[in-house]
């Protein structure tokens, strides 16, 4: 049997509100939005990556869809064990967008000893965002 081909399609956070964090990721990325939906607070919406979708999902949906509890991000919180890279060709413009539109800094741009530029932010519902430098460039 043969494998059948496989992408990332898309990348979804759990949100308290989800027209909001579209919002900030607007802001802070300068992503744009794809699609939003909200059905008696069950949102849904899409942003823009140039690859993979980054989405998001009301707390509401998830529990929903998933009938198991969930931990959810929060910024009162130490962040989930997963994060969100982001790849920029200058790290530090869009690291000083992103805490000018609500971000909290994590780390500031720092070159690591692989030549990559790295940056550690928190979105407004605790998610760890990387705001990097593609490897290689």
């Amino acid at each position: 049997m043969s494998t059948p081909s496989v992408k990332l399609g898309y990348a979804i956070l759990f949100v308290k509100d989800v027209a909001a964090s579209l919002t900030f990721y607007e802001q802070a990325f300068g992503l744009s939005r794809r699609f939003f939906n909200d059905d008696n607070d069950k949102a849904y919406g899409e942003l823009e990556t140039g690859a993979a979708c980054l989405a998001f999902a009301s707390l509401e949906m998830a529990k929903a869809q998933l009938n198991q509890e969930v931990t959810f991000a929060s910024p009162n919180n130490p962040p989930l064990g997963v994060e969100v890279a982001l790849a920029t060709s200058d790290v530090g413009a869009l690291f000083s967008r992103a805490i000018e539109a609500g971000a909290t800094s994590v780390k500031e741009p720092a070159t690591m000893p692989w030549g990559q530029t790295v940056a550690y932010v928190r979105d407004i519902d605790g998610h760890l965002i990387e705001v990097c430098t593609p490897i290689g460039d």
